[in-house]
């Protein structure tokens, strides 16, 4: 009795065991057909070329704002220029302020001795009282003499009152000139301050559109990201397509090299436009990874099958534009894309050297080229061991 629990737990793992056998896995024994699999590619297609055509757009707000930038940049250039010089003039003005003050100080301070001169002399006439002057004319020696104190004493008087009229009218013009050059000083600091209110609000305009170019860049990096899992989706997508559609016939040995898909020009490095590396795409401007050959060539000239085998696919692919895909057994696939027009259909078999299209530059090209890549077992792989011709490097 004291198993019976041990045994209990026994039996209940080994039912679970058994129903996880028997009952199978939905997603081991489910597989997409090549219709399944053909949609879900032109989905991540169709999203892909959305988040193209959203970098495109936040790329061209990007721009636009920068070339508002580059203006605003300039008007603030020119502000700021202004605003040295309204500022320069302010310390010239601000210079001759302080001169000027110190110049009706320094008026003020001789109008002021001066007066305080008059007053010792007109204290001392009024304390002497009239004999001040008569002591004065009796010390003549001379009649000329006698003349000469009289014309003195009335100098001097006149002196210190034309000296007091002087220095009271240059006191006043000094004053004037203070109070012109205050309001001066008012204006040119109320000028100062509204070119340094122009300034402060164009930099926070540049600020705020500083701000959005980053966020359009953070997106523009987000749906670049997108663009990159799309295409390793639509990868594992094409791996799928290539095993359902392998041909049970193995026209391609691996002995010797394929055909060369371009029969108008000569096989060799030196008629590539393009390798298998990476590089900016010509048409997005985009780094990516070139996954075959260009083959520059006239329009409509013909692109011939690399090696036997069955065509697995014939229309319009993505950015490939017109694409004709052979599957030559084993795993290895051929894939020529941009043509004007196709020759084949989906499920022809065709043989080595056949025409199977026209030269164009359909899809996202910039001029008829046949572009040529090999895959094994749906996989991107470097076509120069299977034509015989060397890669190059751009």
């Amino acid at each position: 009795m004291k198993f019976y629990p041990y045994k209990k737990i026994m039996c209940v793992l080994l039912s679970a065991f058994i129903l996880t056998a028997v009952i199978p896995d939905s997603r081991l024994v489910y597989a997409k057909t090549v219709k399944e699999l053909q949609a879900e590619r032109e989905e991540l297609s169709k999203k892909t070329e959305e988040a193209l055509a959203a970098i495109d757009d936040l790329k061209d707000k990007q721009l636009s704002l920068e070339e508002e930038l580059n203006t605003m940049d300039q008007a603030m250039n020119s502000i700021q220029a202004e605003l040295d010089k309204a500022e320069a003039d302010l310390a010239t003005i601000t210079a001759s302020l302080e001169q000027c003050q110190k110049d009706l100080e320094e008026a003020t301070q001789k109008r002021d001795d001066q007066f305080e001169l008059l007053g010792k002399r007109m204290k001392y006439l009024q304390q002497k009282g009239a004999a001040g002057y008569l002591e004065i004319l009796l010390d003549a020696q001379s009649f000329s003499d006698l003349f000469l104190r009289m014309q003195y004493v009335n100098d001097i008087m006149a002196y210190d009152k034309q000296m007091l009229d002087e220095l009271q009218e240059i006191q006043n013009t000094i004053s004037e000139k203070k109070t012109q050059i205050e309001e001066e000083k008012a204006a040119q600091e109320e000028i100062v301050a509204d070119y340094n209110a122009k300034m402060a609000s164009m930099q926070e305009v540049v600020n705020e559109k500083k701000t959005l170019i980053a966020s359009y860049e953070s997106d523009v990096n987000k749906y670049e990201e997108l663009v990159e899992a799309n295409k390793k989706a639509d990868q594992e997508v094409l791996n799928q397509i290539a095993k359902q559609q392998e041909s049970t016939t193995v026209y391609y040995t691996g002995n010797g090299t394929l055909g060369w898909p371009v029969p108008s020009k000569s096989a060799s490095s030196s008629s590539l436009s393009s390798g298998f590396v990476q590089r900016s795409n010509p048409v997005t401007g985009r780094w990516e990874s070139h996954s075959g050959y260009d083959i520059p060539a006239a329009y409509g000239a013909s692109i011939v099958a690399a090696e036997s085998g069955v065509v697995t696919y014939a229309g319009w692919m993505n950015g490939y534009g017109y694409t004709v895909m052979i599957s030559h057994g084993g795993g290895l696939t051929t894939l020529y894309g941009h043509n004007s027009s196709l020759t084949v259909s989906k499920g022809q078999t065709v043989s080595r050297g056949q025409t199977i299209a026209k030269c164009g530059s359909t899809g996202n090209s910039t001029g008829n080229h046949c572009h040529f890549s090999v895959l094994v077992n749906g996989s991107y792989v470097n076509p120069a061991s299977y034509l015989g011709v060397p890669n190059v490097s751009y």
